[in-house]
Parts: C-alpha cells; structure tokens; sequence
C-alpha cells in the first residue's frame, strides 16, 4: 500500500551497514532507491521525477558520494541531459543527501546519511505547503533540515520550469533566494544589452556584496581566480555615500590590449520584487514567484549610469584599497 505523504511525515530509519567501496555489491542502498520510487509511485526515466544530491562534492564514511551516482542514474534514468538530475555543493565533511522529488505532485523522498545508514524522511513539498509559515514550523526536527531549505527551494523552482542555467546557480551557491536570483537576472541583462564584442572582456566589480556573486560566476564566468570578478566590501558609510539608488555593481568592458572601455553602474529594486509575494510568507515563496519572471531582467535591473573608462582608471577601479564608486564620482563629498 503507497504510504500516506502529509505535511511531514514521521522519520523512517533504514540501516544499512558496510555499503563498501566504490564496485562492490550495493544491494540495499539499490534496493532503498528503489522504494523510495516505488513510494513516490514513479517509473525509471519519468520526466516528472527529478534526483538532488550533494554526492559530487561530499564524503561519507571515507568513501566518495560520487560513487553513488551510477547507481541513483541506473535506476531512476535522471540525468543531466534530461536536466532532472541537480546537485548543491557542500563541503567535504557534509552527510550525503539524496532527494527523489515529483514535480507533479510535492512528494518527496529524502535519504540522509547518519553513520552507516540512512535517515529516510517522507515529504510533502507541494508548492503550497513551503508558502506556508505553518509548514517550516513543523521541519525542525528532521533529519535533512540542514539542507531542507536547499531542497525546497531548488526542487520547487526546478517543477516551476525554472530555466537550468537558474538552476545551475543553485549547484554552486547551494540553494536558491531572491539574492541569487538578483544576480542571474542582472546577468541577463548583461548578456542581452552588452554582449560582448571581438577583444573586448568582462570585469565585474560586486560591491556592495551579496549572493549575486555566485550567480555571475555561473552565467557569466566572470570567477576572482580568473580575475574577471573584484569583489570589495565597503563600510556602511562608504555605503551611505553612493549616489547610485540600490547600487547592484559596476560592469567593466574593456579592450583587452588597451584595458580602455566603458563602465556600467547597475541598480537592483528589491522593493519591486518583494511585492511578488505577500509580505508575511516564508523566503522560498518569493523564489518561486520569481521563476515568472527570470526572462524579463528590466524589470528590477536598472543601469545607473554609463560612462567611458581609460585604462588607468579601469585599474584603479578594481586595485585594493580604492572605493570603486568613488573613482567613478558616483558618490558625495566626504564632510
């Protein structure tokens, strides 16, 4: 009989003991993949189904999480090319957590490692469920809950339709909100009003900070490794003293040779995406009212201010120790 999925079920405990190495016969971790498809009544290959794990970033009990993976695809058919197999980053040292979500329906189910076994949580993540402040209320005693915001926020925007290089966002910031989202729809914006030209490069200097970042880095491969992201803090008075409404960042396009260009201020009005969803509900509702609006950047991104840039300027924009506002007198005199 399929079990009954209500708000939050009851945790169900399934050990299982010396999994092995990578190549040995795991037939109960098998077997546990495929009764959680059974409970979700689903099929091999469904396109209603979708698999979220941390296993390509994560070790559990001295073996790597990616092991899992040719038994999860094998027996559920998600992949990546089908865009229903998604992973979040965590660090090494993070339990593995394997989510079988169907989009039609809500229903889930999420297997934590906990020493040699598996915590088994059978969910209802429907999208009216995570808009209700009731709901998290009763998730505090989960197994999964450290990472129970990362798989309501992803799986639900993923059964919204969210587009994958949105989702893909998530993989490296580790969840989705409405700052990550500010950055993919910057970025956006970017690749539609500045496309890039022959021997022309990005450098985006993220100041003031917030999660945008990861989403530049996604989109746009702009990384601080790669030196295509200067990311400097500013103090709350520096802060105060910028003359551009919600600054979002500023945008170098430069040539690559002369290191001369342009530079473009952008500003973000959270206030307009904030009225997306009522004032009083939990985070991850205004993440899915954003998937509506993921294709329409202009919306909440404004450019501030446009203006040409020499090479020696473009440096001292992004070296340490200069308030890159300041450079580009888009900020008050100090008193």
């Amino acid at each position: 009989m399929k079990p009954m999925f209500k708000h939050v079920v009851a945790m169900i405990v399934l050990t299982l003991v010396a999994i092995g190495p990578a190549g040995a016969d795991d037939s109960r971790f098998n077997r546990m993949i495929s009764q959680a498809m059974a409970d979700l009544s689903t099929v091999k290959g469904s396109t209603d189904l979708l698999c979220l794990t941390n296993a390509p970033y994560v070790r559990s009990n001295g073996r790597p999480g990616i092991d899992y993976l040719n038994p999860i695809q094998e027996l559920t058919g998600c992949s990546v090319g089908n865009q229903n197999l998604l992973f979040f980053q965590r660090a090494q040292f993070y339990p593995l957590s394997i989510t079988l979500f169907r989009g039609s329906t809500g229903e889930a189910v999420v297997m934590t490692m906990k020493n040699d076994g598996f915590a088994i949580e059978r969910l209802e993540l429907s999208q009216s469920n995570l808009s209700s402040k009731a709901f998290w209320k009763e998730t505090e005693g989960l197994a999964c809950k450290p990472d129970f915001f990362t798989i309501a926020s992803i799986a639900g925007s993923w059964a919204l339709g969210a587009p994958y290089d949105y989702l893909k966002c998530a993989e490296l910031h580790n969840h989705l909100c409405p700052g990550v989202s500010s950055g993919y729809l910057i970025a956006r914006m970017i690749l539609d009003q500045y496309p890039l030209k022959q021997g022309e490069r990005y450098t985006m200097i993220s100041s003031p900070i917030w999660c945008k970042e990861d989403a530049f880095q996604v989109v746009l491969d702009l990384t601080p490794g790669k030196r295509g992201m200067i990311v400097k803090k500013l103090t709350q008075a520096q802060k105060d003293r910028i003359t551009v409404k919600n600054p979002a960042g500023m945008l170098l396009i430069t040539d690559k040779k002369t290191g001369a260009g342009k530079c473009v201020a952008f500003s973000f009005d959270f206030d307009k995406m904030r009225k997306l969803a009522p004032k009083e509900s939990p985070k991850v509702a205004l993440v899915f009212a954003l998937v509506d609006y993921l294709d329409e950047p202009r919306r909440f991104v404004t450019v501030a201010k446009e203006f040409p840039v020499t090479g020696k300027m473009a440096q001292e924009m992004i070296t340490a120790g200069s308030n890159p506002y300041e450079v580009a007198g888009l900020t008050t005199p100090q008193n």
